[in-house]
């Protein structure tokens, strides 16, 4: 079931959280598990995290997840910022190539409060699939629609989710309902096919114009591509934590 939400500069369709259980689920017991009670929980935590994103990277059924390298997002619209970008992206069949390659830098899990905040490295996410839009950017105009490649070269990545315990078929699950991030790329690479309806020298001196601007482009859109990406992991953090009890992930949960 797809799902296409409005927020600030952004419209992204996605495969949305499971609000119903359809069946009670286990960890595979590849995954790790923390005891709030370790005075290490953090650390314990943060490999953990790690660990079961580099194997997220086959299909975990049991958990309804498919691979997630790459992950696929049938559309994506990020809008015009307050700026320099005065056009609106408009992607469609997006696969997202490279989260299964993150570190996750530190981790911390507040059970009394519900919230769960880690910081994670990426060394290259990688958007590719259909784009098309028309508008200007640092007053140069801009149209064409094809390929598209948008690459983020060593990403840091703030997460912070809220979430609630509720009781559900007698047991307690942690429901996400608000998951923000924040995105540092180091860089970031854009590429786009067809520019100016295949003007071939023209399309290669506005990529060059944006990929030596790129730090003024993105963050006039930051804002949208991290509702965005908030949105995506919202909807694959509460297909797990709606399948599997609180008790099993975290231990000693009173």
């Amino acid at each position: 079931m797809g799902f296409c939400v409005k927020a600030g500069l952004l419209i992204v369709t996605f495969l949305s959280v499971v609000s119903q259980i359809a069946s009670i689920a286990k960890l595979p017991s590849s995954f790790g598990r923390c005891s709030v009670k370790d005075p290490e929980m953090d650390k314990c935590l943060a490999k953990n995290v790690e660990d079961a994103i580099h194997l997220l990277k086959a299909d975990t059924p049991e958990l309804g997840l498919a691979t997630l390298d790459p992950l696929d997002i049938p559309e994506l619209v990020i809008g015009e910022g307050t700026g320099p970008v005065n056009v609106v992206q408009n992607f469609k069949n997006i696969k997202l190539h490279g989260l299964t390659s993150s570190s996750c830098l530190d981790a911390h899990f507040d059970s009394k409060n519900n919230i769960l905040t880690a910081r994670s490295i990426t060394p290259e996410l990688r958007l590719q699939g259909k784009y098309s839009m028309k508008g200007k950017v640092l007053l140069l105009p801009i149209y064409g629609d094809g390929d598209c490649n948008i690459t983020l070269i060593n990403t840091k990545i703030n997460h912070t989710i809220l979430g609630e315990t509720v009781e559900k078929k007698g047991h307690t699950f942690f429901n996400i309902y608000n998951y923000t991030v924040t995105l540092r790329p180091e860089k970031m690479i854009y590429k786009f096919d067809n520019l100016f309806n295949g003007d071939r020298q023209l399309g290669e001196q506005v990529l060059n114009v944006l990929n030596d601007n790129w730090n003024e482009v993105f963050t006039d859109v930051r804002d949208g591509y991290e509702k965005s990406f908030g949105l995506i992991f919202h909807g694959l953090g509460n297909r797990v934590f709606s399948r599997v009890p609180l008790k099993d992930i975290f231990l000693d949960l009173e």
